[in-house]
């Protein structure tokens, strides 16, 4: 599977955005400056060089909430003594020396981002012989109901189906954060249409006590056990 640079992105965007404005889809004037994804949205990356496991936490974010997320599992790490790298995906260019790793993506389409599942199955023969967990952030549990902690699993199917040979011991949804104002008109636009279908209003709705319990009993055992 090909990755999409954020350059290919910007690309393609606006060759889109011009075919649209041509057709008069997109009235002149009205053109966001912006891509939809984000280039000022800061992407967290971190380490920190205890003398324990050396620890991957590799994560997709589109708007950055989810890094905070994966900052956060990082942290739980490192507090209990493991070398930690926190990456965004699209900086890792190898994972061989890794003891353990953590992956985790924002949700698009019911799925994690392509590039994310396009990561685990590039490094799949490495990431095979080591302990994996997943984890996710999506919006449909802003309803955190038997219904939407199944429909939330169901989204981690692309990536296993995809790349079978790499089983996490671990996988986990979480609750993720809408905020318009780091999306550009059109966007924002799409967003706040489907968002109003599904009642779900502008906020942060992340659990960071739930994403440190989870770090610390359920993903952190696997790791420290390698």
């Amino acid at each position: 599977m090909q990755i999409m640079t954020r350059r290919q992105f910007i690309v393609n965007y606006s060759l889109a955005v011009g075919a649209m404005m041509g057709a008069g889809a997109i009235p002149f004037g009205l053109v966001p400056i912006k891509p939809a994804f984000a280039e000022d949205i800061k992407f967290i990356e971190s380490n920190c060089d205890n003398r324990g496991k050396k620890i991957l936490v590799a994560y997709e974010s589109y708007c950055g909430s989810t890094s905070e997320v994966a900052q956060t599992i990082a942290d739980v790490f490192c507090n209990q003594g493991a070398n930690v790298d926190l990456r965004h995906i699209e900086t890792i260019k190898d994972v061989s020396s890794y003891d353990g790793a953590v992956i985790g993506s924002a949700v698009k389409s019911a799925s994690w981002y392509p590039n994310a599942i396009a990561f685990v199955k590039e490094n799949q023969n490495d990431l095979k012989h080591i302990p994996v967990a997943y984890f996710l952030t999506c919006l449909a549990l802003y309803y955190d109901t038997p219904e939407t902690q199944e429909l939330a699993k169901s989204y981690f199917n692309p990536v296993l189906n995809a790349v079978p040979q790499v089983k996490p011991k671990e996988i986990q949804s979480f609750a993720g954060m809408l905020d318009y104002s780091k999306m550009n008109m059109i966007f924002r636009m799409v967003m706040k249409s489907k968002m109003k279908k599904q009642r779900i209003p502008e906020g942060d709705f992340r659990d960071f006590n739930k994403i440190e319990s989870w770090a610390e009993k359920s993903a952190w055992p696997i790791m420290s056990t390698v």
